[in-house]
C-alpha cells in the first residue's frame, strides 16, 4: 500500500538517503474516505525532498502520502484520524473500516521491516551507515499574504538530533557550521540544530535498533525553495539550495566516516 522508490545499487557506499514525506499519493481505499483538499494536504507533505535524495547512489523515496500512513511516527498515531492529528485540518470525511484500518498499519510494519532489511544488508558490508532523513517545513502559517514566521524559530535549515549519542553531536555540529552562513540568492543561510523538529519516529528507531552503528540526522529544509500556499516552485533557488547541501555534505560525509573509529 506504502509506493517506493528504492535505489539500493551502490553498496560500496555506506550512505543511505530517505524522503519519507516526499509522496503525494493517496490508495485508492482510503481516498474515498479523506475529505482534506490536494492542495491543503500537498502543503503539508514534503515535495522535492526526492530530488534531494536521488543525489544520493542509495535512496529511498516514499510516494504516498504521509495523509495515508505517516512513517515519522508512532505506528499506533501513524494514521491521521482527527484533526488534531494533522496541524487542526479535517483529513477524514467518516471513521474508517476496521479492515482498512488495520492494512494501513500492516503496510507500516511491512515499510519498516523493509527498511531494517536495507539497512542490515548495508551494515553487513560497512561498519558504520550514514542515514539521511530529509524533509521540508512550513514557514508562512499565518497565510498566503501574512509575513513569515519569526526567523529566531525557523532558520533555514534545521539538523535535528533526536535520540542521538551525544558523542555524535560534534558531526552534527560539524556539518551546521559547514552549511551556516552559505550564499543562497542573496543572503547567507541560518542553520541551527534542534530548533523545531529534533527528528521524528524514524531516525529515533534507528539509533535504537542500531546503536553505534549509524548517525541519522534529521535534515528540514525551510520552503523557501516553493509557494507552500500555491504549491509552485521556484526551480532556481531549489537547484540553488540542492547545490549548497550537496556541495557541503560529500565532504561531511568523508569526515564522519573517518572520525568514527575516535567517538
Amino acid at each position: 500500500m506504502i509506493q517506493t522508490k528504492f535505489n539500493l545499487g551502490d553498496s560500496k557506499i555506506p550512505v543511505l538517503a530517505l524522503a519519507i514525506h516526499h509522496g503525494h499519493q493517496v490508495p485508492p481505499a482510503l481516498a474515498r474516505f479523506t475529505s482534506i483538499s490536494d492542495i491543503d494536504r500537498y502543503r503539508e507533505e514534503d515535495p522535492y525532498t526526492g530530488q534531494f535524495a536521488q543525489y544520493f547512489s542509495n535512496h529511498i523515496i516514499v510516494e504516498t502520502s504521509r495523509f495515508a500512513v505517516d512513517l515519522n511516527r508512532r505506528r499506533e498515531q501513524c494514521v491521521y484520524l482527527e484533526p488534531e492529528d494533522a496541524w487542526g485540518l479535517k483529513t477524514r470525511n467518516s471513521e474508517l473500516p476496521e479492515a482498512l484500518y488495520d492494512d494501513l498499519l500492516a503496510s507500516y510494519d511491512d515499510w519498516y521491516n523493509t527498511l531494517v532489511y536495507q539497512i542490515e544488508r548495508l551494515l553487513n558490508l560497512h561498519p558504520f551507515l550514514i542515514v539521511l532523513d530529509l524533509h521540508s517545513f512550513n514557514h508562512r502559517r499565518g497565510g498566503p499574504d501574512a509575513e513569515p514566521d519569526p526567523q529566531s524559530e525557523n532558520p533555514d535549515i534545521i539538523l535535528g538530533r533526536s535520540n542521538m549519542p551525544q558523542n555524535l553531536y560534534p558531526l552534527v555540529e560539524d556539518l551546521r557550521k559547514n552549511l551556516d552562513g552559505k550564499k543562497f540568492g542573496n543572503y547567507s543561510l541560518d542553520v541551527r540544530t534542534d530548533v523545531k523538529f529534533p527528528g521524528g519516529r524514524l531516525p529515533r528507531f534507528l539509533h535504537e535498533r542500531f546503536p553505534d552503528r549509524l548517525i541519522c540526522p534529521a535534515i528540514e529544509f525551510k520552503k523557501i525553495f516553493m509557494n507552500e500556499w500555491s504549491g509552485k516552485l521556484n526551480p532556481v533557488a531549489l537547484c540553488e539550495i540542492r547545490r549548497v547541501f550537496m556541495q557541503e555534505v560529500r565532504p561531511w560525509i568523508q569526515r564522519s566516516l573517518a572520525a568514527i573509529p575516535s567517538l
